[in-house]
């Protein structure tokens, strides 16, 4: 399996809460076994986005960038599902399977959204008209990866599972290949709530030492919501308190 890391370069972080905290509010709202903080969040309402808004004009770059984790990992579900619907229509079919879906907040102004659990089908990627393409516009400066890029297209039917592994992550991670995946990814992203702009992509082997989304966002959920929730319904007491309505 492989990693798919995209590095963010900036974050529209008021329409990120604009977008993504209704559509969760509505969910909680609508589940017939809601936990306490489902319906903790759903008893807030719209005014919960209101005051996310106004919290934000207060948090520091961390603090905003833990508020964008955590709404990753709540549509994680309908984000990784986005992903995959546009990979199978660059690609040509549903080669490329994401299987978890995480922002990850990196030492310093960094964030990064982390897809884990790849699978790929590795004979059909290397026939898919997307690498193809891709490794056909490689240009002459790189000739010699263009040379070892038909080699590995050429040859993939004789490749071992780990070599068809290898030569594949070469592929993705080729320019041509790799911008087009990129910006297919941003867009799925985008459409789905998080607005974001991804200046750099990576692929990888997965490996024992390859960072998980498990650990990555996810596990804290429910203990950044419980700090969260607090933090919006003092928001929302002291908007009322002013003046009976948001700012």
């Amino acid at each position: 399996m492989l990693d798919i890391c995209l590095e963010v370069a900036s974050i529209n972080y008021r329409k990120c809460v604009e977008l993504l905290l209704p559509q969760l509010i509505e969910h909680c709202a609508g589940k017939r076994e809601p936990n306490e903080l489902d319906r903790y969040l759903a008893s807030l309402g719209t005014e919960a986005v209101a005051a996310a808004c106004s919290l934000l004009e207060e948090m520091n770059a961390d603090e905003k960038d833990e508020l964008i984790v955590w709404l990753v990992a709540a549509h994680e579900e309908r984000l990784k599902n986005a992903a995959n619907r546009e990979l199978a229509g660059v690609l040509g079919g549903d080669i490329v399977r994401i299987g978890r879906f995480a922002a990850v907040d990196r030492p310093g102004d960094k964030l990064t959204l982390l897809a884990t659990q790849v699978a790929v089908d590795y004979p059909r990627l290397l026939g898919s008209r997307a690498v193809n393409e891709g490794v056909e516009q490689i240009g002459a400066e790189n000739s010699v990866l263009k040379g070892a890029a038909k080699l590995a297209l050429s040859l993939g039917q004789y490749l071992s599972a780990e070599s068809l592994e290898k030569q594949s992550v070469m592929l993705l991670n080729s320019a041509k290949v790799r911008q087009r995946l990129m910006a297919v990814l941003q867009e799925a992203v985008c459409n789905e709530g998080v607005d974001v702009v991804v200046e750099s992509m990576s692929v990888e082997r997965s490996t024992a030492a390859s960072p998980a989304a498990e650990g990555a966002g996810i596990s804290g959920l429910d203990a950044y919501g419980e700090k969260l929730f607090a933090a919006l319904s003092e928001r929302i007491a002291k908007q009322k308190g002013n003046g009976g309505g948001a700012q």
